[in-house]
Protein backbone atom coordinates (compact mmCIF):
# COMPACT_ATOMS: atom_id res chain seq x y z
CA UNK A 1 0.00 0.00 0.00
CA UNK A 2 0.94 3.66 -0.41
CA UNK A 3 1.47 5.79 2.48
CA UNK A 4 1.87 9.40 2.73
CA UNK A 5 3.84 10.76 5.86
CA UNK A 6 5.40 14.47 6.97
CA UNK A 7 9.09 14.21 6.73
CA UNK A 8 12.05 16.34 8.00
CA UNK A 9 14.39 18.13 5.68
CA UNK A 10 17.34 15.86 4.73
CA UNK A 11 20.76 17.31 3.94
CA UNK A 12 23.78 14.25 3.84
CA UNK A 13 24.22 15.09 0.23
CA UNK A 14 26.90 11.71 0.60
CA UNK A 15 24.01 8.97 1.40
CA UNK A 16 24.08 6.40 -1.13
CA UNK A 17 20.13 7.20 -1.99
CA UNK A 18 21.60 10.03 -3.90
CA UNK A 19 23.88 8.18 -6.57
CA UNK A 20 20.52 8.75 -8.59
CA UNK A 21 20.36 12.61 -8.54
CA UNK A 22 20.93 14.57 -11.23
CA UNK A 23 24.60 15.98 -11.68
CA UNK A 24 25.30 19.04 -9.75
CA UNK A 25 25.69 22.34 -12.12
CA UNK A 26 28.59 24.33 -12.37
CA UNK A 27 29.21 27.68 -10.70
CA UNK A 28 26.31 29.18 -9.13
CA UNK A 29 23.72 26.97 -7.29
CA UNK A 30 20.47 26.34 -9.29
CA UNK A 31 16.78 25.59 -8.26
CA UNK A 32 18.08 21.75 -9.04
CA UNK A 33 20.97 21.60 -6.83
CA UNK A 34 19.29 23.48 -3.65
CA UNK A 35 16.21 20.69 -4.16
CA UNK A 36 18.57 17.82 -4.24
CA UNK A 37 20.59 19.11 -1.08
CA UNK A 38 17.64 18.92 1.01
CA UNK A 39 16.18 15.74 -0.68
CA UNK A 40 16.64 12.12 -0.10
CA UNK A 41 15.42 9.37 -2.38
CA UNK A 42 13.83 7.10 -0.87
CA UNK A 43 12.20 4.22 -3.36
CA UNK A 44 13.45 3.67 -6.87
CA UNK A 45 12.51 0.87 -7.30
CA UNK A 46 13.19 -0.27 -10.83
CA UNK A 47 9.22 -0.52 -12.66
CA UNK A 48 9.61 -2.49 -16.19
CA UNK A 49 7.65 -2.05 -19.64
CA UNK A 50 7.07 1.72 -19.16
CA UNK A 51 6.53 4.39 -21.47
CA UNK A 52 9.58 5.86 -20.88
CA UNK A 53 11.45 2.50 -21.06
CA UNK A 54 9.82 1.97 -24.75
CA UNK A 55 10.75 5.17 -25.91
CA UNK A 56 14.40 4.57 -24.50
CA UNK A 57 15.13 1.66 -26.50
CA UNK A 58 13.93 3.14 -29.39
CA UNK A 59 15.98 5.96 -29.43
CA UNK A 60 18.63 3.73 -28.46
CA UNK A 61 18.62 1.24 -31.18
CA UNK A 62 17.64 4.01 -33.51
CA UNK A 63 20.75 6.37 -32.95
CA UNK A 64 22.99 3.54 -31.55
CA UNK A 65 23.06 5.44 -28.36
CA UNK A 66 23.22 4.01 -24.32
CA UNK A 67 21.49 5.15 -21.13
CA UNK A 68 23.22 3.84 -17.92
CA UNK A 69 20.45 6.41 -16.03
CA UNK A 70 17.51 8.67 -16.31
CA UNK A 71 20.13 11.37 -16.70
CA UNK A 72 22.16 9.90 -19.11
CA UNK A 73 18.41 9.81 -20.96
CA UNK A 74 17.90 13.90 -19.68
CA UNK A 75 21.21 14.69 -21.23
CA UNK A 76 21.05 13.24 -24.83
CA UNK A 77 17.36 14.72 -25.17
CA UNK A 78 18.62 18.50 -24.46
CA UNK A 79 21.92 18.30 -26.50
CA UNK A 80 20.08 16.27 -29.30
CA UNK A 81 16.38 18.22 -28.59
CA UNK A 82 15.27 17.82 -32.46
CA UNK A 83 15.70 14.55 -32.74
CA UNK A 84 14.28 14.02 -29.17
CA UNK A 85 10.76 15.54 -30.18
CA UNK A 86 10.55 13.97 -32.98
CA UNK A 87 10.68 10.81 -31.43
CA UNK A 88 7.85 11.94 -29.33
CA UNK A 89 5.65 13.03 -32.22
CA UNK A 90 6.10 9.64 -33.75
CA UNK A 91 5.85 7.81 -30.58
CA UNK A 92 2.78 9.10 -30.20
CA UNK A 93 1.20 9.51 -33.37
CA UNK A 94 0.31 12.90 -33.49
CA UNK A 95 -2.61 13.65 -36.00
CA UNK A 96 -1.33 15.99 -38.63
CA UNK A 97 -3.40 16.68 -41.81
CA UNK A 98 0.09 17.98 -43.54
CA UNK A 99 3.93 16.39 -42.51
CA UNK A 100 6.41 18.44 -40.69
CA UNK A 101 9.75 19.89 -42.55
CA UNK A 102 11.71 19.34 -40.03
CA UNK A 103 11.68 18.95 -36.13
CA UNK A 104 12.61 22.46 -34.84
CA UNK A 105 14.38 25.38 -36.68
CA UNK A 106 16.42 27.65 -35.12
CA UNK A 107 15.08 31.02 -35.41
CA UNK A 108 17.62 32.97 -32.79
CA UNK A 109 19.98 32.78 -29.95
CA UNK A 110 17.29 32.61 -27.14
CA UNK A 111 16.18 29.11 -25.79
CA UNK A 112 12.53 30.43 -27.21
CA UNK A 113 13.25 31.28 -30.43
CA UNK A 114 13.04 27.41 -31.65
CA UNK A 115 9.69 27.45 -34.66
CA UNK A 116 8.51 23.94 -33.37
CA UNK A 117 6.96 21.37 -36.55
CA UNK A 118 6.92 23.90 -38.99
CA UNK A 119 5.06 23.15 -42.21
CA UNK A 120 2.77 20.65 -40.00
CA UNK A 121 -1.08 21.27 -39.58
CA UNK A 122 -2.86 19.60 -37.18
CA UNK A 123 -5.82 20.61 -34.45
CA UNK A 124 -4.95 20.01 -31.01
CA UNK A 125 -8.86 18.76 -30.27
CA UNK A 126 -8.58 15.91 -33.03
CA UNK A 127 -5.84 14.53 -30.71
CA UNK A 128 -7.54 14.45 -27.69
CA UNK A 129 -10.82 13.26 -29.16
CA UNK A 130 -8.50 10.10 -30.97
CA UNK A 131 -10.76 7.63 -29.16
CA UNK A 132 -14.19 7.54 -29.73
CA UNK A 133 -15.04 3.96 -27.77
CA UNK A 134 -16.88 3.20 -24.53
CA UNK A 135 -13.83 3.10 -22.65
CA UNK A 136 -14.19 5.36 -19.70
CA UNK A 137 -12.88 8.85 -20.64
CA UNK A 138 -14.04 10.79 -17.63
CA UNK A 139 -15.22 9.46 -13.72
CA UNK A 140 -16.95 12.61 -12.38
CA UNK A 141 -17.77 13.32 -8.96
CA UNK A 142 -18.66 15.89 -6.58
CA UNK A 143 -19.77 16.73 -2.86
CA UNK A 144 -23.40 16.60 -3.27
CA UNK A 145 -23.24 12.77 -4.02
CA UNK A 146 -23.36 12.80 -7.69
CA UNK A 147 -21.21 10.61 -9.05
CA UNK A 148 -21.53 9.90 -13.25
CA UNK A 149 -18.90 8.21 -16.08
CA UNK A 150 -18.67 9.57 -19.61
CA UNK A 151 -16.83 7.46 -22.41
CA UNK A 152 -14.83 8.50 -25.20
CA UNK A 153 -18.07 7.93 -27.57
CA UNK A 154 -20.14 10.19 -25.51
CA UNK A 155 -17.42 13.04 -24.95
CA UNK A 156 -16.88 12.55 -28.52
CA UNK A 157 -20.76 13.28 -29.25
CA UNK A 158 -20.89 16.41 -26.61
CA UNK A 159 -18.00 18.06 -28.52
CA UNK A 160 -19.58 17.51 -31.76
CA UNK A 161 -23.12 19.28 -30.19
CA UNK A 162 -21.03 22.08 -28.61
CA UNK A 163 -19.13 22.85 -31.52
CA UNK A 164 -22.43 22.88 -33.62
CA UNK A 165 -23.77 25.38 -30.98
CA UNK A 166 -21.00 27.66 -31.01
CA UNK A 167 -20.55 28.10 -34.84
CA UNK A 168 -24.32 28.87 -34.69
CA UNK A 169 -23.85 31.82 -32.57
CA UNK A 170 -20.54 32.60 -34.25
CA UNK A 171 -17.76 31.38 -33.01
CA UNK A 172 -14.39 31.68 -35.50
CA UNK A 173 -11.11 31.32 -35.48
CA UNK A 174 -8.63 33.55 -33.03
CA UNK A 175 -12.24 34.45 -30.85
CA UNK A 176 -12.23 33.86 -27.45
CA UNK A 177 -14.48 31.84 -25.10
CA UNK A 178 -14.28 32.53 -21.32
CA UNK A 179 -15.00 29.71 -18.81
CA UNK A 180 -15.72 30.34 -15.43
CA UNK A 181 -16.63 27.46 -13.60
CA UNK A 182 -15.52 24.93 -10.97
CA UNK A 183 -14.44 21.23 -12.22
CA UNK A 184 -16.88 19.83 -14.92
CA UNK A 185 -17.07 17.94 -17.72
CA UNK A 186 -18.79 21.05 -19.34
CA UNK A 187 -15.44 22.83 -19.42
CA UNK A 188 -13.56 20.09 -21.05
CA UNK A 189 -16.98 20.31 -23.37
CA UNK A 190 -16.28 23.61 -24.63
CA UNK A 191 -12.73 23.57 -24.63
CA UNK A 192 -12.83 21.07 -27.42
CA UNK A 193 -15.19 22.51 -29.06
CA UNK A 194 -13.76 25.75 -29.40
CA UNK A 195 -10.19 24.39 -30.44
CA UNK A 196 -11.78 22.51 -33.09
CA UNK A 197 -12.81 25.78 -34.96
CA UNK A 198 -9.32 27.70 -33.54
CA UNK A 199 -11.07 29.67 -30.82
CA UNK A 200 -8.93 30.17 -27.38
CA UNK A 201 -10.16 29.16 -24.50
CA UNK A 202 -9.34 30.67 -20.87
CA UNK A 203 -10.73 32.43 -17.85
CA UNK A 204 -10.53 33.21 -14.45
CA UNK A 205 -10.42 30.69 -11.34
CA UNK A 206 -13.70 29.48 -9.83
CA UNK A 207 -13.11 31.10 -6.42
CA UNK A 208 -12.43 34.66 -7.72
CA UNK A 209 -15.05 37.31 -7.15
CA UNK A 210 -17.07 39.62 -9.45
CA UNK A 211 -14.34 42.18 -9.58
CA UNK A 212 -11.53 40.24 -9.98
CA UNK A 213 -13.34 38.18 -12.59
CA UNK A 214 -14.66 41.63 -14.14
CA UNK A 215 -10.66 42.52 -15.05
CA UNK A 216 -9.83 39.79 -16.51
CA UNK A 217 -12.38 39.82 -18.84
CA UNK A 218 -11.68 43.49 -19.43
CA UNK A 219 -8.18 41.78 -20.36
CA UNK A 220 -9.23 38.72 -22.41
CA UNK A 221 -12.57 40.21 -24.38
CA UNK A 222 -13.94 37.55 -24.84
CA UNK A 223 -16.99 36.75 -27.60
CA UNK A 224 -18.78 34.25 -24.99
CA UNK A 225 -18.96 33.06 -21.62
CA UNK A 226 -19.74 29.85 -20.38
CA UNK A 227 -20.25 29.73 -16.72
CA UNK A 228 -22.17 27.86 -13.97
CA UNK A 229 -25.11 28.93 -11.34
CA UNK A 230 -23.35 27.67 -8.64
CA UNK A 231 -20.94 24.96 -6.60
CA UNK A 232 -19.87 23.73 -3.46
CA UNK A 233 -15.90 23.19 -1.77
CA UNK A 234 -15.23 21.82 1.02
CA UNK A 235 -19.53 22.36 2.22
CA UNK A 236 -19.10 25.90 1.40
CA UNK A 237 -21.76 26.81 -0.86
CA UNK A 238 -20.45 29.41 -3.33
CA UNK A 239 -23.05 31.25 -5.77
CA UNK A 240 -22.08 32.33 -9.13
CA UNK A 241 -25.31 33.20 -10.48
CA UNK A 242 -25.37 36.22 -8.20
CA UNK A 243 -21.93 37.67 -9.14
CA UNK A 244 -22.55 37.18 -13.19
CA UNK A 245 -24.88 40.48 -13.51
CA UNK A 246 -21.53 42.72 -12.05
CA UNK A 247 -18.99 40.83 -14.31
CA UNK A 248 -20.79 40.52 -17.39
CA UNK A 249 -23.11 43.84 -18.10
CA UNK A 250 -20.66 46.34 -19.39
CA UNK A 251 -18.56 44.26 -21.33
CA UNK A 252 -19.96 44.40 -25.28
CA UNK A 253 -17.70 42.08 -26.48
CA UNK A 254 -20.05 39.59 -24.33
CA UNK A 255 -22.53 38.18 -26.93
CA UNK A 256 -23.51 35.20 -25.29
CA UNK A 257 -23.49 34.19 -21.63
CA UNK A 258 -24.26 30.61 -21.63
CA UNK A 259 -25.20 29.28 -17.72
CA UNK A 260 -25.10 25.33 -16.55
CA UNK A 261 -27.40 24.41 -14.22
CA UNK A 262 -26.39 22.27 -11.69
CA UNK A 263 -29.81 21.93 -9.91
CA UNK A 264 -33.33 21.55 -11.07
CA UNK A 265 -34.51 24.66 -9.63
CA UNK A 266 -31.48 27.15 -10.54
CA UNK A 267 -33.55 26.37 -14.09
CA UNK A 268 -36.83 28.56 -12.53
CA UNK A 269 -34.74 31.18 -11.52
CA UNK A 270 -34.41 34.69 -13.91
CA UNK A 271 -31.50 35.46 -15.37
CA UNK A 272 -32.79 38.07 -17.55
CA UNK A 273 -29.89 40.33 -15.35
CA UNK A 274 -27.06 38.96 -17.25
CA UNK A 275 -27.25 40.82 -20.39
CA UNK A 276 -27.61 37.82 -23.45
CA UNK A 277 -27.86 35.16 -21.28
CA UNK A 278 -29.09 31.73 -21.26
CA UNK A 279 -29.34 28.38 -19.97
CA UNK A 280 -27.37 25.67 -21.50
CA UNK A 281 -29.97 23.53 -22.80
CA UNK A 282 -31.33 26.40 -24.94
CA UNK A 283 -27.38 27.25 -25.66
CA UNK A 284 -27.27 23.49 -27.21
CA UNK A 285 -30.83 22.90 -29.11
CA UNK A 286 -29.65 25.63 -31.30
CA UNK A 287 -26.53 23.64 -32.72
CA UNK A 288 -29.26 20.68 -33.98
CA UNK A 289 -30.65 20.63 -37.41
CA UNK A 290 -33.93 20.88 -38.39
CA UNK A 291 -34.74 17.74 -38.13
CA UNK A 292 -32.66 17.05 -34.88
CA UNK A 293 -29.48 16.17 -35.95
CA UNK A 294 -25.79 17.41 -35.61
CA UNK A 295 -23.74 18.63 -38.09
CA UNK A 296 -20.30 16.90 -38.21
CA UNK A 297 -17.75 18.09 -36.30
CA UNK A 298 -14.85 19.28 -38.34
CA UNK A 299 -11.28 19.91 -37.07
CA UNK A 300 -9.93 22.83 -38.62
CA UNK A 301 -6.13 22.43 -39.55
CA UNK A 302 -3.70 25.30 -37.78
CA UNK A 303 0.03 25.56 -37.50
CA UNK A 304 1.77 23.77 -34.48
CA UNK A 305 2.39 27.48 -32.92
CA UNK A 306 -1.34 27.92 -33.24
CA UNK A 307 -2.81 29.46 -29.77
CA UNK A 308 -5.40 27.10 -27.87
CA UNK A 309 -5.14 28.54 -24.31
CA UNK A 310 -5.27 31.57 -22.28
CA UNK A 311 -3.88 31.14 -18.95
CA UNK A 312 -4.22 34.03 -15.98
CA UNK A 313 -1.47 34.49 -13.03
CA UNK A 314 -3.08 35.16 -9.81
CA UNK A 315 -3.12 38.98 -9.53
CA UNK A 316 -0.69 39.07 -6.81
CA UNK A 317 1.94 41.02 -7.89
CA UNK A 318 -0.51 43.19 -10.02
CA UNK A 319 -3.55 42.74 -12.60
CA UNK A 320 -3.29 39.36 -13.94
CA UNK A 321 -1.45 39.05 -16.92
CA UNK A 322 -2.89 36.29 -19.37
CA UNK A 323 -0.75 34.06 -21.05
CA UNK A 324 -1.19 32.68 -24.45
CA UNK A 325 -0.10 28.87 -24.83
CA UNK A 326 -0.12 27.77 -28.08
CA UNK A 327 -0.42 24.10 -29.27
CA UNK A 328 3.50 23.68 -29.17
CA UNK A 329 3.54 24.24 -25.71
CA UNK A 330 0.87 22.11 -24.95
CA UNK A 331 2.43 19.01 -26.62
CA UNK A 332 5.62 19.80 -24.78
CA UNK A 333 3.68 19.50 -21.59
CA UNK A 334 1.04 17.15 -22.65
CA UNK A 335 2.93 13.92 -22.12
CA UNK A 336 2.80 14.42 -17.85
CA UNK A 337 0.30 12.92 -16.37
CA UNK A 338 -1.77 15.03 -14.37
CA UNK A 339 -5.28 14.92 -12.02
CA UNK A 340 -8.19 17.80 -11.61
CA UNK A 341 -7.44 20.65 -11.58
CA UNK A 342 -9.94 23.96 -12.18
CA UNK A 343 -10.32 25.71 -15.43
CA UNK A 344 -7.71 29.49 -14.98
CA UNK A 345 -4.68 27.61 -14.18
CA UNK A 346 -2.38 26.04 -16.38
CA UNK A 347 -2.32 22.45 -14.43
CA UNK A 348 -6.36 21.80 -15.85
CA UNK A 349 -4.45 22.33 -19.64
CA UNK A 350 -2.16 19.85 -18.67
CA UNK A 351 -4.32 17.01 -17.10
CA UNK A 352 -6.72 17.13 -20.20
CA UNK A 353 -4.63 16.43 -22.34
CA UNK A 354 -3.96 12.81 -20.99
CA UNK A 355 -7.34 12.34 -23.21
CA UNK A 356 -4.79 12.06 -25.90
CA UNK A 357 -3.58 8.92 -24.17
CA UNK A 358 -6.39 7.03 -23.71
CA UNK A 359 -6.25 7.41 -19.87
CA UNK A 360 -9.33 8.14 -17.39
CA UNK A 361 -9.72 11.61 -15.58
CA UNK A 362 -11.21 11.57 -12.17
CA UNK A 363 -12.93 15.31 -11.92
CA UNK A 364 -13.56 15.93 -8.56
CA UNK A 365 -15.77 19.02 -8.33
CA UNK A 366 -14.88 20.28 -4.77
CA UNK A 367 -12.56 19.32 -1.68
CA UNK A 368 -14.82 16.40 0.79
CA UNK A 369 -11.95 17.15 3.63
CA UNK A 370 -15.30 17.81 5.69
CA UNK A 371 -16.67 14.18 5.41
CA UNK A 372 -13.88 12.94 7.21
CA UNK A 373 -10.10 13.07 7.38
CA UNK A 374 -9.42 10.06 5.16
CA UNK A 375 -12.52 11.18 2.49
CA UNK A 376 -9.92 12.45 -0.02
CA UNK A 377 -8.21 9.44 0.10
CA UNK A 378 -11.03 7.35 0.28
CA UNK A 379 -11.72 8.91 -3.49
CA UNK A 380 -8.58 7.88 -4.59
CA UNK A 381 -8.62 4.33 -3.34
CA UNK A 382 -12.64 3.97 -4.56
CA UNK A 383 -11.44 5.14 -8.18
CA UNK A 384 -8.21 3.43 -8.45
CA UNK A 385 -6.25 6.46 -9.30
CA UNK A 386 -2.92 6.12 -10.63
CA UNK A 387 -1.68 9.60 -10.25
CA UNK A 388 -2.65 12.61 -8.52
CA UNK A 389 -1.66 16.23 -9.02
CA UNK A 390 -2.28 18.11 -5.51
CA UNK A 391 -2.04 21.95 -5.54
CA UNK A 392 0.44 23.17 -2.31
CA UNK A 393 -3.05 24.72 -0.59
CA UNK A 394 -4.56 21.56 -0.89
CA UNK A 395 -1.75 19.99 0.77
CA UNK A 396 -1.88 22.92 3.54
CA UNK A 397 -5.52 22.06 4.10
CA UNK A 398 -4.60 18.15 4.81
CA UNK A 399 -2.07 19.60 7.53
CA UNK A 400 -4.36 21.61 9.53
CA UNK A 401 -6.97 18.63 9.77
CA UNK A 402 -4.50 16.22 9.82
CA UNK A 403 -5.56 14.23 7.15
CA UNK A 404 -2.07 13.97 5.66
CA UNK A 405 -1.39 10.26 6.90
CA UNK A 406 -3.76 8.05 4.52
CA UNK A 407 -3.32 3.93 3.71
CA UNK A 408 -4.21 3.69 0.00
CA UNK A 409 -5.12 -0.21 -0.68
CA UNK A 410 -5.99 -0.04 -4.36
CA UNK A 411 -2.56 -1.23 -5.57
CA UNK A 412 -2.80 1.36 -8.61
CA UNK A 413 -1.39 4.07 -7.19
CA UNK A 414 1.48 5.01 -8.60
CA UNK A 415 2.66 8.68 -7.93
CA UNK A 416 1.74 11.60 -6.73
CA UNK A 417 3.01 15.52 -7.61
CA UNK A 418 2.50 18.83 -5.96
CA UNK A 419 2.65 22.39 -7.10
CA UNK A 420 1.66 25.25 -8.42
CA UNK A 421 3.18 27.08 -5.37
CA UNK A 422 6.34 26.62 -3.11
CA UNK A 423 5.85 23.74 -1.28
CA UNK A 424 6.95 23.99 2.43
CA UNK A 425 9.55 21.81 3.23
CA UNK A 426 7.97 20.43 6.47
CA UNK A 427 5.39 19.59 4.71
CA UNK A 428 7.15 17.51 2.24
CA UNK A 429 5.28 14.85 0.40
CA UNK A 430 7.36 10.95 -0.10
CA UNK A 431 5.51 7.77 -0.84
CA UNK A 432 6.21 4.24 0.15
CA UNK A 433 5.08 0.59 0.18
CA UNK A 434 4.32 -1.45 3.04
Amino acid sequence: MLGIRQVQPYTNTSHASNKNLPPKAKGKKGLVDIISAGTREIWNKKVSGTQMEKLQNIIQDKYGVKFETYWDFHEWSIKNYSQFWEEIWKFYGVISSKPYTQPSRRKGDRIIDVEWFPGAELNYAENILRYRDDGVALICVDEDGNEDNVTFAQMFEEVQLYAAAFKRIGLQKGDRVACYMSNRREAIYAMLAAASIGAMFGGPLPFYGAKAVAAIMDIMKPKFLITVDRFQFNKDEIDILERLPEIVNGHDCIEKVIIIPTKEESKLKDISAVNNSCFLDDFLSGGKNADGSVPDLVFEQFPFDHPVFINFTSGTTGLPKGLVHSLDVEFHFRFLHNSADNVGWNLWNLYVGNLMLGSSLLLYDGLPCFLSKTAFWDIMDKYKVTFAFIVTSIIDTFEKKKSYQPLIANGAFKMIAVGASPVKLQTSISSSRK
